[in-house]
């Protein structure tokens, strides 16, 4: 891919090149914590969402009532899990979240993965800070990724790339009004689990409502029930 002002030419990952290992693994639920933007937010972050759009119809685009900040992968549910083990683990997490406290983000300008583009978070450190927690008491009963501790980042994806031609879209994001762009702020108090289905959270918008679907919620701080 050519460079891009302000972007190292980066080997672009569009789904296709992911999307057989799903199909194939034949384990489709994933087990996760989210942040789930509230829905007051998601009117700015869709009028930034359609220019993206305009620009390039042909990548994946996610349906406003999926916007949320991934917080920390736990792993897949196979049709026969160990209750027992399952909700000692979801303990673990549930004290670990109460010992944090309640904190403000600032969803605040786009960049891009080599997977799609994004909106970015300003949190002070706090996600990466609870998904450090959680990864390191936690290793070896839940699923680790190079992506967590240090390598964290805090997002709320916009856009997954279909293609590797993604010029346009890194242009787009270039410009100094969407780069600085503020989406505005929320108040995070707590985290939700959530069965994900790989399938239709990669599909079609009309098919991603379907995707996440709540388990249990874990409140931080003074908000712990």
């Amino acid at each position: 891919m050519p460079e891009v002002k302000g972007f190292l030419a980066m080997q672009v990952t569009p789904v296709s090149e992911y999307w057989g290992s799903i199909l194939e693994s034949g384990a489709t639920i994933y087990a996760g914590l989210i942040y789930r933007v509230p829905p007051r937010l998601w009117r700015p972050l869709l009028s930034i969402q359609r220019e993206l759009k305009e620009a390039d119809p042909r990548q994946l685009y996610t349906n406003a009532g999926n916007f949320h900040v991934p917080v920390k992968g736990l792993g897949y549910l196979g049709e026969e899990i160990d209750q027992i083990r399952y909700e000692q683990t979801l303990s673990k997490i549930k004290k670990i979240l109460s010992e944090f406290d309640s904190f403000e983000i600032n969803i605040r300008g786009l960049d891009a993965f080599p997977t799609g583009i994004y909106a970015c978070i300003e949190d002070g450190g706090k996600f990466q800070q609870i998904n450090e927690r959680i990864a390191r008491e936690l290793k070896g009963e839940i699923d680790s990724s190079r992506y967590d501790a240090e390598s964290f980042v805090p997002h709320v994806t916009l856009a997954s790339f279909n293609t590797k031609e993604v010029t346009k879209l890194l242009n787009k994001i270039e410009s100094q009004e969407i780069k600085k762009y503020q989406f505005g702020r929320a108040g995070v108090f707590e985290i939700e689990l959530v069965r994900t289905n790989l399938i239709l959270a990669l599909g079609p918008e009309e098919t991603q409502d379907r995707a996440y679907s709540y388990l249990r919620s874990f409140w931080l701080g003074k908000f712990k029930r």
